[in-house]
């Protein structure tokens, strides 16, 4: 006669368990995902920043080339898929006292839009 410790697993048991396993692994299978999106948002904000300052550079860069009452012209190419805009660039040079702020934008190519203000002044 079998005694009732010789039994093994069954169905429903094995069922169960496959069932809390692939509910294991479909979890880690997703936070997996997730972190995989969240590096590569931060990437994409990291360049755009990286994009950005290289633009305020080149700008800050043609404003110290300035004499009063000249024009400036910012030379600066942007990486392919990014594009930049600023407001007051390509104007008048600044008086020797004054400042003149501007609005520096960059957008890459996940949409991911930067701005920065600078001052830019007349050496």
């Amino acid at each position: 006669m079998r005694q009732r410790s010789d039994r093994g697993e069954t169905l429903v048991e094995i069922v169960i368990t496959i069932f809390i396993v692939s509910i294991a692994v479909t979890a880690l299978i997703a936070s997996l995902g997730s972190a995989a999106g969240s590096a590569k948002s931060h990437k994409d904000n990291v360049l755009t920043d990286t994009v950005m300052r290289n633009y305020a550079e080149a700008t800050k860069r043609a404003a110290d080339a300035c004499i009063v009452g000249a024009n400036y012209t910012v030379v600066y190419t942007p990486p392919s898929g990014f594009s930049v805009s600023g407001s007051g660039t390509g104007t008048a040079c600044p008086a020797l006292t004054a400042t003149k702020l501007l609005t520096l934008s960059v957008t890459g190519p996940a949409s991911v839009t930067k701005t920065m203000q600078i001052k830019v002044r007349t050496p």
